[in-house]
């Protein structure tokens, strides 16, 4: 068995998020793991702190699930996740009390899909990008080796996930140079009257360069556009 991180060094560029997705449930697999996903921890939302699912080989039904059941604000994981750069491994007794009497439907449906033991490997500050690959199954390889392993594996894939995505937006959404001035700017927490003076505009004309950057990168705020971009590498 080739390691994970040959799989990766064997890519020919251009390499898109499909082709990662791929390399990651290979990878997953290779130590019995039946559920693989990467996410991505934005600072905060609407929503409050969530993780929020990139790539992965979930079934659509599975992933919906997920998020319904509120499995990707699960605080202990999340919080964790954010501030402990160490693989966070669990198992479903432990962590979703899965042998209680009355088990909870969140807990209920991991069990269905056989999602019982697993790790998570954080990334943070990588091109401004936070996230985790999130590897489960029935019964996986957690052994300290290969924890070692999906750690490194972990950096190098979101590495070139931020690579993939970045090149991907550029091409559909592209921000324009002014867009970017303002965006980095606004992340410096300038309001639009200030970033307006700045850069010798109006308040009005900056409100619309931030909306058009929100909306082409399908953004829900301004706060959301700014870390979307960090994340892609715009105001870098």
């Amino acid at each position: 068995m080739s390691g994970p991180m040959d799989r990766l060094l064997s890519l020919g560029e251009p390499w898109d998020a499909v082709v990662l997705a791929e390399i990651l449930d290979a990878t997953g697999r290779d130590y019995g793991f039946s559920h693989a996903a990467a996410f991505s921890m934005p600072s905060t939302d609407d929503g409050g702190l969530s993780t929020r699912l990139l790539v992965s080989n979930w079934s659509p039904g599975f992933a919906r699930a997920y998020e319904l059941h509120g499995l990707n604000r699960f605080k202990i994981v999340v919080g964790t996740l954010r501030t402990d750069p160490m693989p966070f491994v669990w198992d479903i007794d432990t962590l979703y009390g899965a042998d209680d009497p009355d088990p909870s439907p969140a807990a209920k449906l991991l069990l269905s899909e056989d999602y019982l033991a697993g790790a998570l490997f954080p990334v943070h500050g990588l091109t401004a990008f936070n996230g985790a690959l999130s590897f489960a199954g029935k019964d996986p390889d957690l052994s300290p080796a290969t924890l070692r392993e999906l750690q490194l594996f972990a950096f190098a894939f979101f590495g070139m996930l931020a690579a993939a995505r970045f090149e991907e937006n550029q091409r559909n959404n592209p921000l324009s140079a002014r867009e970017r001035d303002c965006l980095k700017l606004a992340m410096l927490g300038k309001t639009s009257s200030e970033i307006g003076m700045i850069l010798s505009l109006s308040e009005y004309t900056i409100s619309q360069y931030l909306t058009a950057a929100q909306r082409k990168m399908n953004a829900s705020n301004r706060t959301h556009a700014v870390a979307l971009a960090a994340q892609l590498g715009y105001l870098s």
